[in-house]
């Protein structure tokens, strides 16, 4: 009877431990199931972030690209434009010499970007209906710069009147007794000898600095303007007799960079960034009139 009873308890713990083997089995078994599930979840959500971070990056790189193209596109315009709108290859050549020089001194760190702004031909209304050009307008921190570009190759006799024709006393009777005229000699493609007189540029720059000045007053902005005259052809020897002390005449573009880095380095800041970009608003409203 003793054997009967220990034999049924032990095959009812055998069974027992078997449905709890069993049992066991099946937990693991269910939590094997649930694990890869949370992995193969961890994995979806995984691919969907790289795959949203692939498009925004995609996104990012398109417009980008874009902008940078358009970027590209509208300094192709501009180029254009100024091709267009300039009255010769010299204006040309003096905005590319500003343009260059400005970002030489942007990158010693000598300006910040939003102090030096170049404008290139500029129509400035005189009053009576007329409009008078300027070749380039550069507003600095300490100042306005009208400058007069002559593209002119040769001998260039600048100031010469009755009273100081000197060697060129032969001409007297010729020259205008009130005012400075300029004189070019050069040779033609054929070698022979060519003399060329222009109006003078001395005269010319500060005509336009007086039309300057009195839309800018018009406009509450009083200020002093600098005038140059920028000789800016490799070909020409400038001979300098004007008696005019004002207007600056630079014959080459290290004599105008140099100016500008004097007027920067030895002047004081009577501008900032936000009175120049008024003063340009005010100077465009005029143009486009």
């Amino acid at each position: 009877m003793i054997w009967l009873i220990i034999s049924t308890l032990l095959a009812a713990s055998a069974a027992w431990l078997a449905y709890m083997v069993k049992k066991e089995k099946a937990k693991q078994k269910e939590m094997r199931n649930d694990h890869y599930q949370e992995l193969e979840a961890m994995k979806e959500v995984q691919k969907a972030a790289m795959e949203t971070a692939a498009t925004s990056y995609d996104e990012k790189v398109l417009f980008l690209s874009e902008s940078y193209q358009r970027d590209i596109e509208k300094l192709m315009i501009e180029n254009e434009d100024i091709r267009k709108n300039y009255r010769n290859q010299g204006e040309i050549i003096t905005h590319q010499i500003l343009e260059n020089f400005k970002s030489d001194l942007i990158q010693k760190k000598i300006i910040p970007p939003d102090e030096m702004i170049i404008m290139p031909n500029i129509f400035i209304p005189e009053g009576n209906g007329q409009t008078r050009q300027i070749d380039h307008l550069v507003l600095l921190s300490t100042g306005l710069y009208v400058i007069e570009t002559k593209d002119w190759k040769g001998h260039i006799v600048l100031g010469l009147s009755r009273m100081g024709s000197h060697k060129f006393s032969f001409l007297a009777e010729l020259v205008d007794s009130e005012k400075e005229e300029t004189l070019v000699f050069d040779k033609d493609e054929s070698g022979a000898f060519t003399v060329k007189t222009y109006e003078n540029p001395i005269s010319q720059v500060q005509e336009t600095t007086y039309i300057l000045s009195n839309y800018l007053q018009s406009q509450d902005v009083t200020t002093w303007i600098n005038t140059l005259v920028f000789f800016n052809d490799d070909e020409k020897e400038v001979h300098d007799w004007s008696d005019n002390s004002i207007v600056k005449r630079l014959t080459n573009k290290e004599q105008l960079q140099q100016f500008f880095i004097h007027e920067l380095t030895s002047k004081n800041r009577i501008y900032g960034a936000f009175q120049l970009n008024t003063i340009k608003h005010l100077i465009e409203t005029a143009h486009y009139m």
